[in-house]
């Protein structure tokens, strides 16, 4: 059926019908569009009013989207009338909105939507940068709503847009975007926020399988609609060394423990470095270390744990050398060495030196202990700063961990230069412990608010910025020590009577150390000032 559309122009003064009526004809097609036919004009009350027929065509009702209709353009309408034309047919048809726009075909469509889904429209239109109409929306099935994207959506321009439509304009927090770039669907989901489970247990029957070349460490924090995060590896072959930091409680030695039995299980050998008073942590593992690779029970012993795997750094560098190797990755399987892991914890304590007592003489027995101290301090910091600058191609890896990581304590930018992998454990660690620990902070997500709020789901819970990976929040894996020990001996990993380095291997590494021990012996007033 035809309708007439009619519109009223007020006239300028001095307006003078015979002059200007052609002025006046492009004013009403600029402003109304084309196919206006001014039909009077009252030069008294300086109005002009013109018609246009418009053909309207009642089409079926489509119910997924609301009730529709179909609307005949006049002739010459054109992309840039759709903001006109959207208003002037919502006025006629109340309750209506323009959902499609084809000035070059002569149609357009007006669908009802319920309010909701007129707001979701209008924002998800806001958020791609174009008009309402080039968007489809209707109620989801799973809640929220669908939409038909435009053929101009780029998920790298507008999923965070679309993702802040969902939280923040129509849904709430948890809600998220499910989209599909190749067929130009999204979906408005509700949903709870993302968290962690109370424990993740670490997959025991997974130990000793896979790519011996990765490390899992924990699962990721699940994606929007997920129960269980994708889980996160250490890759050895993108870097050989990682730093772990975190304040007491935050789970660095659960992390560790993990570590240790994946990389024994994997066929590694291990080296453990640790202040003495903390070592009990990690005497389950003990038996399991390489002979000489338990460098706890004293700052002499650590010295001479890490001294002896440099001696065998060289060897393996010798014997590369004499099959044309440059990596000990390239030789047979069957000649290939081991790996070696050193687990370097309380690095801070281990490295930061001791203050000399002020104000006594060079030869007080306490100026000689604190002297002897930072002697053996500088020398494992040399092994550590050596073993990472040197012994990557022969096998050898490094987790080194510590509450504190700056250069007062010992782990100074240079140090963390040359080390890849960085994991942060903790739920809400500051700003500055962010800020040392990564290579880029800004780009390592947070634990987000709803887990640090969850005690259950925050403990254990970090953020790591891995080699070739990109930066997550993760919960790592737990298992007790001693189904981590069992588990270790049911696969048949090698033990060793002798751990610990022997005298005479700490004698002809340094023959110069005078132990604290032996220097408590001979200046026995020591133990009393």
């Amino acid at each position: 059926m035809a309708v007439t559309e009619r519109v009223t122009v007020r006239l300028p003064d001095g307006f003078d019908a015979d002059r200007h009526a052609a002025a006046l004809a492009r004013l009403i097609t600029d402003r109304h569009g084309a196919g206006f036919e001014v039909v009077s004009i009252d030069p008294a009350g300086r109005t002009a009013y013109a018609t246009r027929q418009v053909a309207i065509t009642e089409v079926s009702a489509d119910r997924a989207a609301g009730d529709s209709f179909g609307v005949r353009l006049a002739r010459g309408t054109k992309p840039a009338d759709g903001d006109r034309l959207a208003a002037k047919l919502a006025e006629q048809n109340p309750g209506f909105e323009m959902t499609a726009f084809e000035p070059f075909l002569g149609r357009a469509t007006l669908s009802r939507l319920d309010p909701a889904t007129s707001r979701c429209r209008a924002a998800v239109a806001v958020a791609l940068g174009v008009k309402p109409w080039a968007v489809r929306v209707r109620p989801g099935d799973r809640g929220g709503f669908d939409v038909e994207l435009p053929a101009s959506y780029s998920p790298s321009r507008h999923d965070r847009k679309l993702a802040e439509v969902a939280t923040s304009v129509v849904g709430g927090v948890g809600w998220f975007v499910d989209a599909d770039p190749r067929a130009l669907t999204a979906s408005l989901v509700p949903g709870e926020p993302p968290t962690f489970p109370p424990v993740i247990g670490y997959p025991l029957d997974l130990l000793g399988t896979g790519d011996p070349g990765t490390l899992r460490i924990g699962r990721a924090l699940p994606a929007p609609g997920q129960h269980i995060g994708p889980e996160v590896c250490i890759d050895w072959s993108a870097q050989s060394f990682a730093l772990l930091a975190g304040m007491p409680g935050s789970g660095k030695t659960n992390l560790l423990n993990a570590a240790v039995a994946g990389s024994l299980a994997a066929g590694a050998e291990l080296v453990v470095v640790d202040l003495p008073s903390k070592s009990v942590d990690f005497l389950w593992c003990k038996p399991f270390v390489r002979a000489g690779g338990w460098g706890c029970d004293s700052p002499e012993a650590a010295v001479t744990a890490l001294d002896l795997v440099l001696a065998e750094g060289r060897r393996r560098a010798r014997q590369l050398a004499a099959a044309g190797a440059v990596s000990w990755t390239e030789l047979p399987a069957g000649t290939r060495f081991p790996p070696i892991l050193i687990v370097v914890d309380e690095a801070s304590g281990l490295l930061l030196p001791d203050r000399i007592p002020a104000g006594i003489p060079k030869d007080h027995p306490l100026a000689v202990e604190a002297a002897q101290a930072n002697l053996l301090k500088a020398a494992l910091a040399r092994s550590i700063n050596k073993i990472i600058a040197e012994l990557r191609f022969v096998g050898v890896r490094m987790l080194l961990a510590s509450q504190v990581t700056n250069n007062s304590t010992g782990i100074g930018p240079s140090l963390k230069s040359k080390i890849g992998h960085k994991i942060l454990q903790g739920a809400n660690p500051s700003r500055t412990a962010r800020t040392q620990a990564f290579s880029d902070e800004s780009a390592v997500p947070q634990v987000p608010a709803n887990v640090r709020a969850d005690p259950d789901a925050a403990k254990g819970t970090g953020a790591a910025e891995l080699e070739g990976r990109f930066p997550v929040v993760y919960k790592a894996y737990y298992a007790t020590t001693g189904d981590y020990a069992n588990a270790l001996h049911r696969l048949g990993v090698p033990t060793t009577d002798t751990p610990a380095p022997k005298g005479e291997q700490i004698a002809t590494a340094h023959p110069g150390f005078v132990t604290i021990a032996e220097s408590h012996r001979k200046h026995p007033t020591i133990g009393s000032i």
